[in-house]
C-alpha cells in the first residue's frame, strides 16, 4: 500500500460528509453566504489543528507557495459557491460529486504531465477515460429530490 493511501481515503470519507452536508443545506440559505460560512468554518478548523496538532515535517515558506495557496483558496471558494447553486437547484449528490470532483480530478489527472512534468502513462489515460465516463454516467442520473 502506498504511503499516501490511508490520508486518501480519510480525506474521501470527510468529503463524502461535505457533500452530504451541504446537499441538506442548499436551499437553506443563500449561495453565498453557504459557501462563506463554509469555508469560514473550514478554515477555523484548520487553523486550530495547525496550532494543536501535528506539524509534520518541515517545508520552508516561499512567497510563491503562499501566493498559490491564495488563489488554490479563491478556486475552492467558487467551487463551493457553485456547489451550493447546483445543489439547489436540484442537482444530486451522485451527479453533482461525480461531474465536481471527478471532473477536477479527470481534468488534473489530464494536465498534469503538462503543468508538472508528471508521466502521462497508459494507466493514466485509462483513468482518465474512466473519469470522463464515470460523468458521463453519473451526469444522467436523475435521482434528485424535488
Amino acid at each position: 500500500m502506498q504511503p499516501w493511501f490511508v490520508a486518501a481515503v480519510g480525506a474521501a470519507a470527510f468529503v463524502a460528509v461535505h457533500y452530504s452536508l451541504l446537499r441538506a443545506a442548499s436551499g437553506r440559505l443563500p449561495d453565498t453566504l453557504g459557501a462563506l460560512v463554509l469555508e469560514g468554518t473550514a478554515a477555523l478548523g484548520i487553523a486550530a489543528y495547525y496550532l494543536v496538532g501535528p506539524r509534520g515535517a518541515f517545508v520552508t515558506t516561499t512567497r510563491l507557495g503562499l501566493a498559490l495557496s491564495a488563489v488554490s483558496g479563491l478556486a475552492i471558494s467558487g467551487a463551493s459557491i457553485l456547489l451550493f447553486f447546483a445543489l439547489r437547484r436540484g442537482g444530486s449528490v451522485a451527479t453533482t460529486g461525480a461531474v465536481v470532483l471527478g471532473g477536477g480530478v479527470t481534468l488534473s489527472a489530464a494536465i498534469a504531465p503538462f503543468a508538472f512534468g508528471e508521466t502521462f502513462t497508459v494507466r493514466r489515460a485509462v483513468g482518465v477515460l474512466l473519469g470522463v465516463a464515470a460523468i458521463a454516467v453519473l451526469s444522467q442520473d436523475g435521482g434528485a429530490a424535488p
